[in-house]
């Protein structure tokens, strides 16, 4: 997600709460401004949205997700728009808090294939390489259920800090020398004046709010 600190007249930040007040009282002049809004927030997405694409390769960056059967396979997207494959992406407008945090993100970019998030954030903190899911030491389930459907069978790979260590590297060695290698790094030297244009976009509306049209 991109995360960008929005600030309101008072120069105190816009909080969840200000952000969602906003659309109700655009809703309330007129349905149509709230779609507005929305819209033109999201539209400035656009811009990193291409260059998150860009910058995620077609092919897979380590031969093991290439397998046929891989349980994350490269390019397959289970939820999100399944068009693109692992450049699958999609332009989210939230209001949701992070933490204790009341301020909001607003405007984000989803990466929709769990291969490319994989790709691009793996070893972000070392102290997690190799524990394996939930620190269990093996990999997270893989389910999979016979044609007939009579019966499913779980399987768990065993997670070694040695394989965790290596997949690690051989990621730096395809993509970059650390997360992220990919999508934010594409996006991190236009954050300045992209939160410039979503903070423009906030205000407009919210004079339009306060005049009642």
């Amino acid at each position: 997600m991109l995360k960008m600190l929005l600030t309101g007249a008072s120069g105190k930040p816009y909080s969840v709460q200000d952000i969602r007040a906003l659309q109700k009282k655009l809703k309330a002049i007129e349905p149509s401004l709230r779609t507005q809004f929305v819209r033109e927030v999201k539209s400035i997405g656009k811009e990193p949205q291409k260059a998150i694409r860009d910058a995620i390769p077609t092919d897979s960056p380590l031969s093991g997700m290439a397998k046929p059967g891989a349980a994350i396979k490269w390019g397959e997207v289970k939820k999100g728009p399944k068009s693109g494959g692992a450049k699958s992406t999609s332009i989210r407008f939230r209001t949701q808090a992070g933490g204790k945090s009341l301020t909001t993100t607003l405007l984000g970019i989803r990466v929709n294939s769990a291969a490319s998030s994989i790709a691009d954030m793996a070893g972000r903190s070392g102290r997690y390489t190799g524990k394996g899911y939930r620190n269990s030491g093996y990999s997270k389930p893989i389910r999979r259920t016979y044609a007939d459907g009579s019966q499913s069978v779980e399987f768990r790979r065993r997670a070694t800090r040695q394989a965790g260590e290596a997949f690690i590297r051989n990621l730096n060695s395809g993509l970059g020398n650390r997360p992220s290698r990919m999508a934010w790094k594409a996006v991190e030297k236009s954050l300045p004046r992209l939160s410039r244009d979503v903070q423009f976009v906030v205000d407009k509306w919210s004079i339009v709010a306060s005049r009642g049209f």
